[in-house]
């Protein structure tokens, strides 16, 4: 087998390498409170893909609801057309590929595998070394309480991403997170991220096309600035 470098066919941008470098050296819990498209997600899957060859192990990648998992990232495509899962997991590094289970099983026999938070309890059993709450202020919150002995029991790690929903369980979390030591704690706007070149990720011309074209104010405060105190639009 040729050898493959993990993460494979990515680099981290500027602000996600505060979270990379803080899970290297030891932390077991943070919470990404990033704007929308600020790659969330592909930062915690290739996070997963390196714990998974750091030892033999089972990371667990839940969303608020199966579905939503199956479309977002099973069968999800990137930026630059190419599946989501074939560039954290390129088929030479692959032993199994369960589309039924939405699981991986990788050469070394760690396994990866996509699930929702509200059928949570048909997946313990196996044992996670890592979890990622994927959408986490949508997810169903006692899957973290299910969940957190088992990660207690065996040293495990727990990573939240999302965008604010109001002040439901996300923002307890949070408000949890940005106080305590033992948590990395990230909120990050479209006034904190760049692109490699130095250009935003999202620039304000975008905001304001946004804006004329009606998004609701309290939807763009949520989703790109992160905002816990606009009221979910509609409710």
């Amino acid at each position: 087998m040729p050898e493959v470098q993990i993460p494979h066919d990515w680099a981290p941008r500027p602000h996600q390498l505060p979270f990379f470098k803080a899970m290297d050296n030891g932390t077991r819990r943070a919470c990404l409170v990033w704007h929308r498209r600020a790659g969330k997600g592909s930062a915690t899957l290739n996070y997963s893909a390196k714990a998974l060859f750091q030892q033999v192990c089972s990371v667990w990648h839940l969303f608020p609801v199966g579905v939503q998992a199956r479309r977002s990232i099973w069968n999800g495509i990137n930026a630059d057309g190419k599946p989501i899962l074939d560039q954290v997991f390129p088929h030479s590094i692959r032993k199994r590929t369960s589309s039924q289970e939405m699981l991986i099983e990788l050469v070394n026999g760690s396994t990866w595998q996509l699930a929702g938070s509200d059928n949570y309890n048909s997946l313990v059993g196996s044992n996670p070394v890592g979890v990622v709450f994927d959408e986490w202020s949508l997810c169903d919150p006692a899957a973290w309480s299910y969940i957190r002995p088992i990660l207690a029991e065996n040293g495990g790690w727990a990573v939240f991403i999302y965008t604010p929903r109001g002040k439901n369980h996300g923002h307890s979390l949070y408000q949890m997170a940005r106080k305590s030591n033992e948590w990395f704690c990230q909120n990050l706007t479209i006034l904190d991220t760049k692109r490699d070149d130095g250009s935003p990720v999202i620039s304000s011309d975008i905001i304001d096309s946004e804006r004329l074209e009606g998004m609701d104010e309290a939807l763009i405060q949520q989703e790109f600035f992160g905002s816990f105190e606009a009221q979910t639009a509609g409710a």
